[in-house]
């Protein structure tokens, strides 16, 4: 389940604007930010928005979600992130 669940979240994640790469075995994965963008305030948003994450560095984020997490969660998370990017990046929350 973790691997699986792990492959949607990096997959998911990989369409979003602002993210560069996704490292990690299942679901304990790092997000690298596109340049210009600041780790800890786009965690800092989407905690604002209900999604825990950390900044591990300027530019990376740490997700580490419940092994029990479904495919539904997987998608709000990225939409919750993909939100806070698109803050940062200054394009609306819709954007693709």
């Amino acid at each position: 389940r973790a691997r699986r669940a792990g492959a949607r979240l990096t997959e998911e994640l990989l369409t979003v604007a602002g993210v560069a790469s996704v490292r990690g075995l299942g679901l304990l994965l790092g997000v690298e930010l596109a340049d210009g963008l600041d780790a800890r305030e786009v965690a800092a948003d989407a905690l604002a928005r209900g999604l825990v994450v950390n900044a591990v560095t300027p530019t990376a984020l740490r997700l580490a979600p419940s092994l029990l997490v479904s495919d539904e969660e997987i998608t709000r998370a990225v939409q919750l992130i993909a939100a806070a990017l698109h803050a940062r990046l200054d394009q609306p929350e819709d954007a693709p």
